[in-house]
Formats: structure tokens, sequence, C-alpha cells
């Protein structure tokens, strides 16, 4: 896991999120949807791999889905190819999100940032109310 000063997440287990074509040559199009594996998340942007070859003009927007701790966040947006392996390719999606939603999907991004910090996770446990009486052990056995 990674933390930037610009909120970028990148995810120690990819999030599953959805993508179809909402739009081409400004004409609204349906399409049937695919699944993607995104794998750092921003606020107004996030990076996925697909073992799609997907067109990456500006005349395409694609609708975005994807859950984020029992969360269901839709955008649209362009993307860009970043990266091509053997059997996938990796895209930077730019999606425009609105005032709240983008504030929402960057509460989400550092709640999920907290989860993937194990060492954040020990520090909080160990101030854990309950957790005084553990290391207490009383013999009443006299």
């Amino acid at each position: 896991m990674t933390m930037t000063k610009r909120s970028k997440l990148s995810l120690v287990s990819p999030l599953q999120g959805k993508l179809t074509i909402v739009q081409i040559n400004k004409k609204p199009i349906h399409t049937k949807y695919a699944m993607i594996d995104i794998l750092e998340l921003e606020k107004a942007q996030f990076t996925f791999e697909s073992p799609l070859n997907l067109p990456t003009d500006h005349e395409v927007i694609y609708g975005f889905g994807f859950m984020v701790s029992n969360r269901m966040f839709h955008s649209v947006g362009h993307i860009e190819l970043v990266n091509e392996k053997k059997d996938s390719y990796v895209y930077k999606a730019a999606i425009q999100p609105n005032d709240y939603e983008e504030s929402e999907i960057l509460y989400e991004i550092n709640q999920l940032a907290t989860l993937q910090n194990k060492e954040f996770v020990k520090l909080t446990k160990s101030y854990d109310p309950d957790r005084i009486f553990d290391d207490v052990v009383v013999d009443y056995m006299c």
C-alpha cells in the first residue's frame, strides 16, 4: 500500500468494478458491462486492469461502477492506456464525479488506506478499551 500527497491508494488486493460504454461520438449507447480489477484509487481517477483492448479515443465515454466498503459508486469518464501486459491491459480512468461523490470517494479511500495499513491497525487495537484487561490476569485461588 502506498499513499501519496494526492490521496492515491495502491490497493493490496484489487477491487472488482464494472465498465460499460455509454457514449460514442456523442451518441448514447448501451453495452453489457465488463469486469475490471481496480488497482489504484484517487478521488477523480483510478487505474484498472482488463483483459480487453479498449478504445482510448476521447469520443468514447465509459461508465464505471465499483463498490468500496459496501458503497456503490457510479461515474463516467475517459480512459488512457498505461501499460500493456502479456494477457491484460492497464488503463487510467479519468472520472467526473460531482462534489458530493468526490468527497465520499475520498472518505472511502482514506478508510481503505487505514484498513490496509497493518501498523495503523496494530496501533488502534492497542488503544481498544476492552484490551486494557487482556494483560491483567488475577488469580483468585488462594
